[in-house]
Parts: structure tokens; sequence; C-alpha cells
């Protein structure tokens, strides 16, 4: 194995150079993809205010079929040049053993990162009900005769009690974050090998969990920034916000805040794919040219 650590900023460099070197094939690439994904957002809208029937439904179904075979198709074209220096098929899109092997290794991956996911949100729940029922102990109620249920309780949090809570949040962000930067090689590995590797590549990343982490928070984090300030910017001029959806809390329906503004901000990451994807694909690539045997 090379012996070669994860240095951040040639890593961002790796990143940024083929998308800059590659941008007007990522656009053209991701066309097809990027409008069946705002398809979708304008349905999710629509749906809102009433159930989608008839042609509208079809529509959402087609839109659905096209993202995700458009995305898979786009992503395994980034990886292709990334990995191996290939551009090939129209505009780079085929539907190949490659865009197989992706998809397997991103479920297996999912399947993985969701499994933790879901242990440390329920450990992070089950922390937060304790510390929401303590408060309203030390506030004198009792919560079963006064009806107080979770959203409730959140008002008698003190700010020491939202500091635990926050605490236990990070850490267990950290430990899906960890997991993630172990896994990702698995995806420049099975391109560069044509064979679906997970597991079996787990050793490339030891050591350097925590720095590719920070590669990859630090290669997105500008692309994220400026497309928030975008879509901020257009939400000021229209007036309304296109992609925020209400979230209900309790007897509460949500409009403002970080329950709706992450979601919202999530959403809008979708329609930029066209660059933050290829960004991804060259940081991956550059992780496993520095950590992958000189025989691959």
């Amino acid at each position: 194995m090379s012996s070669q650590p994860i240095a951040i900023l040639p890593s961002l460099s790796a990143a940024y150079r083929l998308l800059l070197a590659n941008w007007q094939r990522f656009v053209l690439a991701g066309l097809p993809f990027t409008l069946a994904y705002a398809i979708k957002l304008w349905l999710g809208q629509m749906a809102q205010s009433a159930e989608l029937t008839g042609f509208w439904l079809t529509l959402d179904a087609v839109a659905l079929i096209a993202l995700t075979v458009g995305s898979l198709a786009f992503s395994a074209m980034a990886f292709r040049l990334a990995v191996r220096g290939e551009y090939d098929g129209r505009f780079g899109l085929r539907l190949s053993a490659d865009e197989w092997r992706l998809f397997v290794v991103a479920m297996l991956n999912a399947a993985l990162v969701l499994i933790v996911a879901l242990l440390a949100a329920m450990f992070a729940i089950v922390v937060f009900g304790t510390v929401a029922a303590g408060a309203v102990e030390r506030a004198g109620i009792d919560a079963r005769e006064a009806g107080i249920d979770l959203p409730m309780a959140m008002q008698y949090l003190t700010t020491a009690d939202w500091v635990a809570v926050g605490a236990v949040n990070v850490l267990a962000l950290l430990l899906v974050g960890w997991l993630v930067a172990r896994l990702c090689l698995s995806f420049p590995a099975s391109f560069a090998q044509r064979s679906v590797r997970v597991l079996s590549v787990w050793s490339l990343s030891e050591g350097q969990a925590w720095r590719i982490l920070a590669s990859i928070v630090a290669a997105l984090a500008p692309l994220v920034i400026v497309e928030i300030g975008l879509y901020e910017a257009v939400c000021a001029i229209l007036g309304e916000r296109p992609l925020m959806v209400p979230v209900v809390l309790g007897e509460d329906l949500l409009t403002e805040g970080g329950f709706v503004r992450i979601p919202e901000y999530l959403r809008l990451t979708g329609l930029f794919a066209i660059f933050n994807l290829p960004v991804v694909a060259g940081l991956y690539a550059h992780f496993h040219t520095l950590r992958a045997p000189a025989s691959e």
C-alpha cells in the first residue's frame, strides 16, 4: 500500500482541476438529469396544495426514472474521467458495466451508512428525550398530567441542555462522517479495478479518515456557500422560497428555522449536482491515487 498521507490542499486542487478542465462536458452530460430533478421539485411543490393525479402523477414517475438513470450515468461518467481518464459515449454518457458497478457500490455503502446513522440517531433521540424530560421535571411540571410532548418540552431546555444535546448530535454526525470517509475509496477502486470493491478496500483509508473527511468538507463548502448565496438572492427577488416545504413538528407547521432550511438547502444542492458530483469524483480519485497499491 502507498504510504503517502492525504493532504487537504493538494486534494482540493486535484478535485477542482477536474471540474475546471471539463466543466463544459459536465454541464452537457448533467442537463438531462438536472431537468428531471427540477421537474420533480416542481411537482413536489404542486403536491403540497393538491394530490397529484392522472398526467401529473405519470410525469412524476417518468421524472423519477429519468433522474435515477441520468444521475447514475452522470456519476459514472465523472468517475471514468477522474479515475481512468476515459471519455466516450454521447457526452460521455452510456449504460455499461461501470454504471451497474457504481449502483451496487452506492447501495452497499448506503446500507452500511444508513444502519450506523439510524443507530446514532436513535441514541441522539434518547438523549434528547431524557434531557427534555429532565428540563420539564426541573420546572416542577408533571409531563403526563400536563400532556406535554417533546416539541412542547423544548421550551423548557436551558442553554446547558442545548449544549449537551448539540454535543451528542455532533458526535453522531462525526461517527457517520467517519464511516463515509472510510468507505469513499470504494468508488474509485471499483472503477480502477473494474470490479465491485467495498470492504475489500477498507484498509486503504486506514489512519486517513479525518483527513479525508476534512478534505470532503473543505471541497464542498465553497460550492455550497455559493449555491446558497445564489438561492437566497433569487428568493429575495421573487419574494418567496421556491424550494421550501413546511415541516410539521408536533402541532406546529414550521416555515422557518433549521428544521426547514436544512432540507431546503439539501434540495438546492441537487440542482447544482453537475458541479458538486465532479468535485467529489475528482477528490475520491485523488485519494485512491495516493493510497492504492502501485500495481492497480
